[in-house]
């Protein structure tokens, strides 16, 4: 006996569907009968969390991007309003102070100030000169700029100023020495080698420096001192040098006595000077001047009613001139 009851409908089933699938109709599969079925299974279906992610970084970008073109567009905005308007330099201005402000906020600002070789310079004059103070930035100081302040205070004759980051400036200085007192139309100046005044002075306050008078003397002070540097007895006997007509010296003695020296052959004239106070203690001598100004001689002036006239037996015929540095013929003085 045959049986196609169930074995039938289910391969008449089976073949239906079949057909049906190969033809593009869709129709649900008979589940298996070992198996549960799940219900509901569209409803665990999630978003998983990178998409997530990924769907806001994208936003992110977007909108920085957004940002970034607003910005370029307010300061190209901005910034052409200042060339139209002729603002550029003060808006440059701003963004420096910011910057310094910032950097000084940061420690890098003018805390301390140190100085090397200091004598007689006073610190108002090196701190006005640096123009530096707590509100400076260390790196955008200029150094060239405050060296040449510096070197322009009477007294520095040369400057040098380094950063120390984070916060000190250092000031090395050479100063300028005291010479000379230059006493000059009523008043008196203490001055260097070259002739720069350095401040005025009293002659009191610099008892152990040569007191030069006259117009021009403090800038020909050094050279006739060097001149006078083989003549110590001489220079202890000067009160002061005189300067006359800016063209040449007049030596005035403790004593009184003047000594008046040529326009040049200076060394020849102190030659000369030497001989005749060897020979004739002529510094000692109640003479008011010696003059050594005439090429061919030399003339001593006597204090005395007769000190116009020329003292001809007090020079020996023997001395050089000063302005020629020969010896006179015999008979000549």
């Amino acid at each position: 006996m045959q049986s196609l009851g169930p074995a039938k409908g289910y391969a008449k089933g089976r073949g239906s569907q079949e057909a049906l699938l190969s033809r593009g109709i869709a129709v649900p599969r008979e589940p298996s009968r070992g198996l549960p079925v799940l219900t509901g299974t569209r409803n665990l279906l999630k978003r998983g969390p990178r998409s997530v992610r990924l769907g806001k970084a994208a936003r992110d970008r977007v909108r920085g991007k957004w940002l970034l073109l607003s910005v370029l567009f307010l300061g190209t905005a901005v910034t052409y309003g200042a060339i139209l308007g002729g603002q550029t330099g003060r808006v440059l201005d701003a963004a420096t102070t910011g910057v310094q402000r910032l950097a000084v906020a940061a420690g890098f600002g003018v805390e301390r100030i140190t100085v090397e070789g200091q004598h007689h310079v006073t610190d108002a004059a090196i701190t006005t000169a640096l123009a530096a103070g707590p509100d400076t930035m260390m790196l955008a100081f200029d150094t060239d700029a405050a060296k040449a302040r510096l070197e322009a205070v009477t007294w520095i004759r040369h400057a040098q100023v380094m950063r120390l980051l984070p916060a000190t400036l250092h000031v090395a200085i050479e100063e300028r020495s005291p010479y000379a007192v230059w006493q000059n139309k009523g008043k008196t100046y203490v001055v260097d080698d070259r002739g720069v005044m350095l401040a005025p002075a009293l002659p009191q306050a610099y008892p152990n420096l040569p007191l030069v008078v006259g117009e021009g003397a403090g800038k020909h002070a050094a050279a006739l001192y060097k001149a006078l540097e083989p003549y110590g007895e001489l220079k202890n006997k000067m009160l002061a040098a005189l300067r006359v007509g800016d063209r040449r010296w007049t030596l005035k003695m403790r004593s009184g006595l003047e000594i008046m020296l040529p326009d040049d052959n200076i060394d020849v004239a102190l030659r000369s000077l030497t001989k005749l106070e060897q020979e004739r203690g002529v510094l000692d001598r109640d003479f008011a001047a010696i003059d050594f100004r005439l090429l061919d001689r030399v003339t001593l002036r006597k204090r005395k009613a007769t000190a116009a006239a020329v003292d001809a037996t007090a020079v020996p015929t023997d001395v050089p001139t000063a302005s020629t540095g020969s010896t006179p013929p015999k008979g000549k003085t």
